[in-house]
């Protein structure tokens, strides 16, 4: 009988420190500016692609206000979705990209040097698109296949 409650107390240490250190993986990719407070415009529903991330399934809200967007996630995703900000004319360039087996994705690239590249996951992709162009935002419609997740900080 201890051996078995030694056994679960190390099952439940092992979740929690791994619970936590993918949450501190996964916040390398928030980018959170000093946005102001707006009246959301356009909400997609949908799942986020990054660095020691993917989601799928409606957890994560891609939001458009008059001066940007904001990804992150629902209240069930919040602790492990990072919150990535950007105003319109901070993104140098939103594409189509898509994992071998995987939903066609909306990749943000930050303008300069910011390695922070987040994608998100949906079906609607061609309206957030849309969406983007109508506000300024460079597009390129031709989807790119990459083979994982790394290839997306080249």
């Amino acid at each position: 009988m201890p051996l078995a409650i030694a056994l679960v107390v190390l099952l439940v240490l092992l979740c929690v420190s791994g619970g936590y250190l993918w949450r501190r993986l996964a916040a390398t990719n928030a980018r959170v500016i000093d946005a102001p407070t707006g009246e959301l415009r356009t909400l997609f529903r949908g799942g986020v692609m990054a660095r020691h991330i993917i989601t799928s399934g409606p957890l994560v809200r891609l939001e458009f206000f008059d001066w940007g967007i904001r990804l992150h996630g629902t209240a069930v995703s919040r602790w492990v979705v990072p919150t990535w900000e950007a105003r319109y004319d901070e993104i140098a360039i939103a594409e189509l990209v898509a994992l071998p087996a995987s939903r066609i994705a909306v990749c943000f690239r930050p303008r300069g040097s910011d390695p922070r590249v987040i994608a998100f996951l949906s079906d609607h992709s061609q309206q957030v698109l849309r969406a983007l162009e109508a506000r300024g935002v460079p597009v390129n419609r031709a989807l790119t296949r990459i083979g994982r997740v790394e290839e997306l900080y080249r």
